[in-house]
């Protein structure tokens, strides 16, 4: 065979060979199968939430401060208050701070506030901003209960007995949702079995009903003076004047199932509030609970919470016990008018310290003289 031939064999050959590999698909690289993760917990609702008497949307009275965190969109925010023997609680901040949460340390949910308009509102419609009269029509009329009082300034509606509703004026400012308090446990004593009912109030008037007698009165409030009124609103019976006067109120004594006239005073600093009550005896109201400190606060104490002692109010709560009177309540802070914080406090006893009344502790309503009473 010549050369030739043999080179176009050959030729042949590698042409065969090319078109082989021309004539084989190329193979793509084996992918790994994609896994779409289910979503780690479930979908989170967003506001306006729902206030109900176990919580605030996704934030839980009862919740240990993990699951409470685990609520939180944006992270953890948590700090602690603390003003001895006025408060020691966790606080969660929710909602660019329209929502707080507190805690015992490192324990669970004991209320949740609100404190902004647009965050939440209750099955009626009630919100931060509602007024007074949109309470009342959505979740009844205030709590009527002997054995409780309150500062005038928080509302305990029927409607929602575990909640706190701060009134700013005639407007709603904080709603705060707490843990159901304690019962009174009744007294068994040589009680009267028909105990008084307060005659009814005037609100416009500014009257009160109390049950110093079985007869029942009115209370009246003039600035710094506390006047008592015969039945009728007309006849005056007796006063009695408390420097620095917060509020007056009746709050029922189990031991004989009357009243005692309870006065809630705040020290001209500012930085102290005080408790004493009162009677009737032999027609004058006489001091019966000397002056006792409930809370104390300084310049200094209120830094530690981030705040001005000019920017801090309590709004205190009263429960009756058979041997003493339990203050509680809430305290704010607040930021150009408006709430900042508002937390549940710690509450204190107060004993029924019996004091023999002094003569000049009281005169007649109508005199030119006035009782005063000093606090500390």
């Amino acid at each position: 065979m010549s050369r030739f031939a043999v080179a176009l064999l050959l030729l042949l050959a590698a042409c065969s060979e090319c078109g082989k590999h021309r004539s084989e698909p190329a193979r793509e690289p084996e992918r790994q199968r994609r896994v779409i993760e289910p979503p780690s917990r479930g979908v989170r609702a967003l506001p306006p939430y729902a206030i109900r008497a176990d919580g605030v949307g996704p934030y839980k009275l009862g919740a240990s401060v993990s699951e409470l965190l685990d609520q939180l969109p944006s992270g953890p925010r948590i700090t602690q208050l603390t003003i001895p023997g006025l408060v020691h609680r966790d606080m969660l901040r929710a909602e660019d701070d329209a929502i707080l949460i507190g805690a015992e340390p490192q324990g669970k949910a004991t209320f949740v506030a609100v404190v902004k308009s647009e965050i939440a509102r209750t099955e009626g419609g009630i919100h931060v901003g509602s007024t007074g009269n949109e309470l009342v029509r959505a979740l009844g009329a205030p709590v009527d209960d002997p054995d409780r009082a309150r500062d005038p300034r928080v509302v305990v509606p029927t409607g929602m007995k575990n909640a706190r509703i701060v009134l700013d004026g005639d407007h709603i400012s904080a709603i705060v949702v707490t843990v159901e308090p304690e019962r009174p446990v009744p007294l068994k004593a040589d009680a009267p079995d028909n105990p008084c009912t307060r005659p009814p109030g005037d609100h416009d008037k500014g009257l009160f009903g109390i049950c110093l007698t079985s007869a029942g009165e009115l209370v009246h409030r003039e600035g710094e003076d506390i006047l008592l009124v015969a039945r009728d609103g007309e006849k005056p019976i007796s006063a009695v004047r408390v420097p620095g006067l917060v509020f007056a109120v009746a709050l029922r004594n189990p031991m004989d199932n009357r009243d005692d006239l309870i006065a809630i005073s705040r020290a001209e600093d500012g930085t102290s509030w005080s408790l004493s009550g009162y009677r009737l005896a032999e027609g004058k109201l006489v001091r019966t609970i000397e002056p006792s400190l409930l809370y104390q606060l300084t310049a200094a104490n209120a830094r530690w919470i981030g705040a001005e002692l000019k920017d801090l109010d309590l709004y205190l709560e009263l429960t009756s016990r058979s041997d003493a009177i339990e203050v509680g309540g809430l305290l704010t802070t607040r930021i150009a008018d408006k709430i900042r914080d508002i937390v549940v406090i710690s509450p204190v006893p107060v004993a029924r310290r019996r004091a023999k009344p002094a003569s000049h502790e009281a005169v007649d309503a109508g005199t030119s003289e006035t009782t005063t009473e000093g606090t500390r």
